[in-house]
């Protein structure tokens, strides 16, 4: 990753970065790891949670998060049959947790999402970088999928879409009326960064997971169709990870879901706080299938919480899934890894 600190560590070490080097050690460590294992339905499911805080971001205070935990817990059972029990343990502000963190984008092999995946913002080749990433995604999907999450066009003009929305993010105002992200915040950008989520993820001891006020919002090289669709909206992810009962950890960026911004309002709609905290859990329901199940990516089944929102009409997506008794998860296949 392109980002300052992670920057500054490697000038310090005057270490010269190898990428194919580190992905190679990369791909031997993650096919190390123990092919994942379903999580049985009879198992009781205790969560661990850390919450994350960024200052004039909106949040949910503490009363919120509790009934967006009891409420996930009622839908996981519903969905998937699990008994879930989630626990928030640790609350820390974003700067802590950023030093907190640090060290895990500087730990070989576990760092090499945070080096090659992200596109920074504020790279001087930014917009050729998400040319090729776009260009690579319309030849690696089927062209009836690219239709049905973008419509009829071609690479360049969605490419270009992309870097408008995604400019759009960052420049509407935080609640001190500060860009989101720009210049005099950009050491935050991994706060927003797939690629850096991934990498720390891969390292987490001690939740499974963590939700933030942040958004996991940007360009990255492994973008899927569905963020492609979203301007570069991650939801959520669940990494690999060695250290957790259930074989992974996750995160959920909740900027998206809670942001009142003229672009959210407009791409998500209006949404009051008991629609956002539905969609919140979905999502997580959708996460804890990944985590729990070990399911893949679902393209095809509309009606269930396995097929990720394909937009950021969370709330058409939650109205869409929510009565659904069989949500297909027998016929969709299970991953080895993350």
């Amino acid at each position: 990753m392109r980002h300052l600190l992670l920057l500054a560590f490697l000038c310090a070490c005057a270490e010269k970065i190898d990428l194919a080097r580190e992905k190679a050690e990369y791909e031997n460590y993650i096919a190390a790891l123990p092919e994942l294992r379903e999580t049985p339905t009879n198992e009781k499911i205790q969560l661990v949670v850390h919450y994350v805080e960024r200052r004039h971001l909106p949040t949910l205070e503490p009363q919120n998060r509790e009934s967006l935990y009891r409420l996930t817990e009622t839908l996981i059972a519903r969905a998937l049959g699990y008994q879930m029990k989630i626990e928030e343990k640790a609350v820390f502000e974003s700067g802590e947790f950023l030093k907190r963190v640090t060290p895990r984008f500087q730990t070989r092999p576990q760092r090499y999402p945070a080096l090659a995946y992200p596109i920074s913002y504020f790279a001087p080749d930014f917009r050729e970088r998400v040319a090729d990433t776009v260009t690579a995604i319309f030849r690696q999907e089927p062209a009836e999928r690219i239709r049905q999450y973008l419509g009829r066009t071609t690479a360049k003009i969605a490419a270009e879409i992309f870097r408008e929305r995604l400019a759009q993010i960052y420049a509407e105002p935080d609640l001190a009326g500060l860009p989101l992200l720009g210049k005099h915040n950009r050491e935050e950008e991994v706060l927003f960064s797939y690629g850096h989520w991934s990498s720390l993820l891969l390292q987490e001891s001690e939740a499974d997971f963590i939700l933030s006020n942040t958004g996991i919002i940007g360009a990255d090289t492994g973008m899927p169709l569905y963020v492609l669709a979203r301007a570069g909206v991650t939801s959520a992810l669940v990494e690999n990870n060695p250290y957790r009962p259930y074989q992974g950890a996750g995160a959920i960026g909740l900027y998206p879901f809670l942001a009142d911004t003229p672009f959210f309002r407009r791409e998500r709609g209006e949404l009051n706080l008991a629609q956002k905290l539905e969609c919140i859990a979905w999502v997580w329901v959708h996460e804890l299938g990944h985590l729990l199940l070990k399911k893949e990516e679902n393209y095809t089944f509309k009606d269930s919480v396995h097929r990720a929102a394909p937009n950021l009409r969370y709330y058409e997506w939650v109205k869409a899934i929510r009565g659904t008794r069989d949500h297909r998860s027998k016929a969709i296949p299970t991953l080895k890894k993350f």
